[in-house]
């Protein structure tokens, strides 16, 4: 049995990555995968708790009894196989210990070190010490990820393969939209949708200064959309011209909502400063909407992949400005070419992670 273990889950729908990842294993003739997270799966109760639920003493708590949960869990499957999911927070050298108590595990790093956290020294340390002590296999998503790796002296076995495609139904249901998520949709504009976590890493502000920077004409064209946890507040430095069309939805979005937006947008904005890897990226893929998105690795390692899914402008308002002028003018249509997104739908990365999949659990296999 295959374990994923994460402690996100519905929190920022890691849900969907974990049912995409799962849906990988599974093709794998006699691999069988649970999944170890904050949501019922298969009727069965969640094994952890939503840790990032209620108070900070709740949320104390919460964090850890999942230690102790997860412990307990991996006590009991010890011939078991785990892969566990880290995003590099101040959390992950905590879970990263219990996790490398399993004799057979494995850690999908979506980052090595937290965005907002690239200056925190301590954290650096600890995750450093962790990799280089006590992790001996690691999936990396990207070359951000190389280079922390590289920092933190690991030295173990490294699997690589893009993040997964995502695979469940595109519907809805009308009566969970609540009605400010409806009318911010503005079918005679375009609409240009900002997911996720609203913050400066995220490139919130470039994409708010761009719609500042605009001409009138063309922001008479132009409907934003900005929805996710504002984390830092760093949009609200921004003041927007007052006939800008800019809608905020500083909450958490449920799954129909996020279906919603991504169903009726034009395209998907990505400012990002910096990332190892996009599940909003795959989720405009998925949705076939046209991203615009900044000129780091990993949007212009995906962009030379596959042109036709988008424009990667550069890395100041100034640029971004010019990328939604360029975007307003232009049919949605044009973008995502039939022979491209078949390349997209059978990846022969994700194809060549499987059979190093299969090698890593017969290797571990081996070993009992």
């Amino acid at each position: 049995m295959v374990y994923l273990v994460d402690f996100i889950g519905v929190h920022c729908g890691m849900h969907y990555y974990l049912d995409a990842f799962k849906r990988i294993l599974e093709s794998l003739d006699g691999v069988e995968v649970g999944i170890v997270s904050n949501y019922s799966v298969d009727g069965n109760p969640p094994v952890l708790l939503n840790h990032y639920a209620g108070n900070k003493l709740r949320k104390i708590i919460s964090a850890g009894r999942n230690l102790i949960r997860l412990q307990k869990f991996i006590s009991r499957h010890r011939d078991d196989h785990f892969i566990y999911l880290t995003y590099g927070n101040i959390l992950d050298p905590y879970f990263l210990k219990v996790i490398s108590k399993a004799p057979h595990h494995c850690i999908d790093i979506h980052e090595a070190l937290a965005q907002n956290e690239d200056s925190n020294i301590r954290l650096r340390e600890k995750l450093a010490k962790v990799y280089s002590s006590n992790i001996s296999d690691v999936i990396t998503h990207s070359s951000r990820t190389d280079d922390y790796l590289m920092q933190f002296g690991y030295e173990g076995n490294k699997y690589e393969v893009p993040h997964f495609k995502y695979v469940f139904p595109r519907d809805y249901d009308m009566q969970s939209i609540s009605d400010d998520i409806r009318r911010s949709v503005d079918k005679d504009k375009v609409n240009v949708l900002f997911f996720g976590n609203i913050t400066r890493e995220k490139g919130i502000d470039i994409l708010l200064d761009a719609v500042n920077n605009i001409s009138d004409k063309d922001a008479a064209r132009l409907n934003v959309i900005v929805a996710g946890k504002d984390i830092d507040g760093v949009y609200r430095r921004v003041k927007l011209k007052s006939d800008r069309k800019v809608s905020f939805f500083t909450r958490h979005i449920s799954d129909d909502e996020l279906r919603f937006l991504y169903d009726n947008v034009d395209y998907l904005a990505l400012p990002y400063r910096k990332t190892s890897q996009s599940g909003i990226l795959e989720m405009a893929f998925y949705f076939k909407k046209p991203i615009i998105a900044s000129d780091i690795p990993y949007f212009r390692k995906m962009l030379t992949l596959f042109p036709s899914f988008g424009y990667l402008d550069g890395n100041c308002s100034k640029d971004f400005s010019q990328a939604l002028h360029e975007m307003i003018y232009r049919d949605p249509s044009d973008f995502f070419n039939d022979d491209e997104y078949a390349r997209y739908e059978n990846r022969k990365e994700v194809e060549d992670f499987k059979a190093q999949f299969r090698k890593w659990i017969t290797s571990k296999n081996d070993q009992k």
